[in-house]
């Protein structure tokens, strides 16, 4: 039994799932479909194959630039839902901070932490950065530093450029009497 020139397997003459070049060269379909999105000669003896081959294989290529469209289109609307979700997944956040901070102005620390503790699985770092901050700045208010330092320091440690948390940090040693680390954050707070 003759081989197929591309994955030298048998080609079985009662299966017509082959074709031949001009020279009797004979090839699966399957491989001569790939072969010919590189050339339309043959790989072993270099003569053209038959124009219906080839046309035959154009509407082939063609099937399949059509299905590639379908994928992208289908990738790019998938896509889309993703990021439209994550627009709505922070202006959730974004609201909800708003809410938060008038909770704080009206000195209703511990509802202002619960909602906070609605928000902990948050997977951005800016958020979880803003959670840390608005926990240190709602202990400060309670007066309970110690607390505030731990989520102001944890938080300037991963974050230099927080103006802010270095402010209530300061304030925090401060009202600690730790003077030295609050010189320390205070000057950072600028």
């Amino acid at each position: 039994m003759p081989s197929c020139i591309i994955c030298h397997n048998e080609i079985e003459k009662k299966n017509s799932l082959h074709e031949e070049c001009p020279n009797g060269h004979q090839i699966h379909k399957e491989c001569l479909k790939k072969w010919l999105s590189q050339s339309y000669y043959c790989p072993l003896c270099n003569s053209k194959y038959n124009e219906v081959i080839i046309n035959e294989f154009k509407l082939y290529q063609k099937e399949k630039e059509k299905e590639k469209e379908k994928e992208l289109e289908i990738k790019k609307q998938q896509e889309n839902l993703i990021k439209i979700q994550k627009i709505e997944e922070t202006n959730i956040f974004l609201k909800m901070i708003e809410f938060i901070e008038q909770l704080i102005d009206n000195e209703e620390y511990e509802q202002a932490l619960d909602k906070l503790d609605e928000f902990e699985d948050k997977e951005s770092i800016e958020d979880k950065h803003t959670l840390m901050f608005l926990r240190g700045k709602i202990n400060f208010m309670r007066k309970k530093y110690d607390i505030a330092i731990s989520y102001l320091f944890k938080l300037v440690k991963e974050n230099f450029n927080y103006p802010e948390a270095f402010n209530y940090l300061g304030k925090s040693y401060k009202a600690l009497g730790l003077n030295d680390q609050a010189e320390w954050a205070f000057k950072r707070a600028k």
